[in-house]
């Protein structure tokens, strides 16, 4: 059985494409990250060492936020088909096993998912209607949930709120947690983190309307945030996210530079005159 076979496979249960790196943020489009400081040098003993937990690592968490759990992989099985294919070696078992297993682990999977998927939609709503009763909580057209700690300026952001702004910068700092107070993700500590508008909708509403300076407290409906799809090995489908957000600053996109300007037209175009074609000659001036 030929390597592209495994792969046919993989692609009729929908697991060939969780090889890959999970990026967690609010953004739906991550933006540009600080530059980090010069790499130092590694003895080839610790580079293979820690390159080899990474490739691990990458693969357990694109396969964790899919909904995967250590309790359906067998590490040995792992190891084993992670350096067999990594030499080119043929799989140990028939394609037709393979098949009937990966298709009742994405059935399990898929199963466990969907039950997960009401539980975290019937709590989202259960906190969201308790939590709007607390003092100081504001509630949105949207459903979006939020609480003042710092007013802020009298700064906000200007544009249209249904443009496709993808120029303008958001600095923030914001921490994000479940419900239940897990935290899936924060901004680097110690300076602002550039956003775009290409985020979440319960995110983006906040973005373009709290002030510069201001902290607020997001509490986001799933139909707000990722909805009714899992994003990473912490966020669940149907999700309700807690957002503490700071905006620090709006950069505005710079100004398009002005067209250069041509001569400047005449009010009146000066007709176009064409020549007549010349005139022939008559016969007899010609016999003459």
């Amino acid at each position: 059985m030929k390597n592209k076979n495994i792969v046919s496979v993989l692609g009729v249960v929908g697991l060939s494409s969780l090889i890959g790196i999970s990026s967690l943020s609010a953004q739906a489009g991550a933006p540009a990250t600080p530059p980090a400081a010069p790499a130092p040098t590694l003895p080839e003993a610790e580079v293979k060492a820690i390159s080899s937990y990474i490739l691990g690592y990458q693969h357990g968490q694109r396969l964790g936020g899919s909904g995967l759990s250590e309790a359906d992989v067998d590490n040995d099985g792992v190891i084993k088909g992670f350096l067999a294919g990594l030499k080119g070696d043929e799989p140990s078992y028939d394609e037709a096993k393979i098949r009937a297993a990966m298709t009742q682990l994405q059935q399990i999977v898929e199963g466990r998912e969907a039950k997960k998927a009401e539980a975290n939609l019937a709590a989202g709503k259960k906190f969201l209607e308790e939590n709007k009763k607390r003092e100081g909580v504001t509630t949105t057209a949207s459903g979006l949930q939020y609480e003042v700690i710092n007013k802020g300026s009298e700064k906000t952001y200007q544009g249209a709120a249904n443009a496709q702004d993808t120029a303008t910068k958001f600095l923030v700092n914001y921490r994000g947690t479940l419900i239940d107070g897990t935290e899936f993700d924060k901004s680097p500590e110690g300076q602002p983190y550039p956003m775009t508008l290409q985020v979440i909708p319960g995110f983006k509403e906040a973005l373009t309307t709290m002030p510069v300076g201001a902290k607020w407290k997001l509490f986001i409906p799933s139909e707000l945030a990722y909805g009714a799809r899992a994003a990473g090995p912490k966020i669940g489908a149907n999700s309700t996210l807690i957002f503490e957000l700071e905006l620090v600053e709006i950069q505005e996109a710079p100004a398009a530079p002005a067209a250069p300007r041509g001569p400047a037209a005449s009010a009146v175009t000066p007709p176009v005159e064409v020549p007549a074609p010349p005139k022939k000659e008559s016969n007899k001036a010609s016999a003459e």
